[in-house]
């Protein structure tokens, strides 16, 4: 019988064995990727020339800079109020105050973190600022991320291929994001009992089966959400338009640049280089989500200069007035958990 796990690469020849650790090292190791990412950064730059970029941006409408940074208001309200909508169909209220920071915090932890999943520490907050059950709420999170990066894949592809031919390509967009919305709850109903036999394949093991319980509990939220056809098509319709809100804040951006570009063209760049950030393992996407929108944009005319201009002002504009929002939050959040048990000290 062959040896299997640490054992297999024991009983390898040296060369091989050494080869196998210095994968596992390199892939294991996270500076590798975002050495990568700047990599890519450093590229683009060089291509399309500091000295350009610097130009085009002096050039930029101040007028399209303030109203693609207020962008942000309605787009980060909308995800607020999807996060309040699953919350309530999962049986808990939050307060505005506390939902707006814990979003806010959680945007910019996913923004850190690979394949954004920082994006969990909401449902740590929500626990400590709402009582929301920790499973209940890691279940809400895992909706929101899987299901929104479901239909931002869906977007993208459909928006890149279907834009292009007219009427019959907005029916067509149409009927792809209709699909998207309702997969879920197919796949739901097609089988009920897949995940819970992966879960408690995935916890038998001495290491993970103390969280069994938990994790089954989560599956049987996540469950009762994706099974819900109206809390699917509340979600889809919510998370649609802040696509489109956020193509309209690239395209808020080009416009300022004298780039004559659709919203809908301007809303697929978006969702393509959010989808390409969000699978890279890389803080805030970096590289990955500038090297597919500067791609997307020239495939619409726009050259490499003013493609990485683009791309740079949306670091200023979206990237960085959040992440600055989210640090403000967490310090409101861990001032007020800090004030709470002085509080109760007093009282008693």
């Amino acid at each position: 019988m062959p040896p299997s796990g640490g054992d297999a690469v024991t009983h390898m020849p040296s060369a091989s064995r050494r080869a196998v650790t210095l994968a596992r090292s390199i892939l294991g190791n996270r500076a590798v990727p975002l050495v990568i990412g700047l990599a890519l950064v450093a590229a683009l730059v060089l291509i399309s020339h500091p000295a350009e970029i610097w130009r085009t941006i002096r050039q930029t409408s101040p007028a399209a800079v303030v109203a693609a940074v207020a962008m942000n208001v309605p787009i980060v309200l909308l995800r607020l109020a999807r996060a309040a909508v699953v919350l309530r169909h999962a049986g808990h209220r939050v307060p505005f105050r506390s939902l707006l920071e814990v979003q806010l915090v959680g945007q910019t932890s996913s923004s850190v973190t690979p394949a954004s999943s920082g994006d969990y520490l909401r449902a740590y907050l929500w626990r400590r600022t709402a009582g929301v059950p920790l499973r209940a709420g890691a279940a809400v999170v895992m909706f929101e991320r899987l299901f929104s990066f479901g239909l931002m894949i869906a977007a993208a592809i459909a928006l890149v291929v279907f834009l292009r031919y007219g009427p019959a390509g907005w029916v067509a967009i149409a009927v792809v994001m209709a699909a998207a919305t309702v997969a879920p709850f197919v796949l739901e109903r097609a089988a009920p009992r897949l995940e819970r036999w992966a879960l408690a394949r995935v916890t038998s093991g001495r290491q993970l089966s103390r969280y069994a319980e938990g994790a089954l509990g989560m599956a049987d939220n996540l469950r009762d959400m994706i099974g819900s056809l109206p809390l699917l098509v509340r979600a889809s319709a919510l998370t649609v338009v802040i696509f489109a809100l956020s193509g309209l804040q690239v395209w808020l951006l080009m416009a300022g640049l004298g780039i004559r570009v659709g919203v809908a063209q301007a809303t697929a760049v978006y969702t393509t280089s959010q989808v390409g950030g969000t699978i890279s393992t890389v803080p805030f996407g970096i590289g990955s989500m500038d090297a597919v929108m500067v791609t997307v944009l020239a495939s619409y005319g726009v050259t490499v200069a003013a493609s990485a201009t683009v791309a740079v002002l949306m670091r200023g504009t979206s990237t960085l007035p959040q992440a600055v929002a989210g640090l403000v939050a967490y310090w409101d959040l861990n001032r007020s958990a800090e004030k709470a048990p002085a509080e109760e000290v007093v009282a008693s």
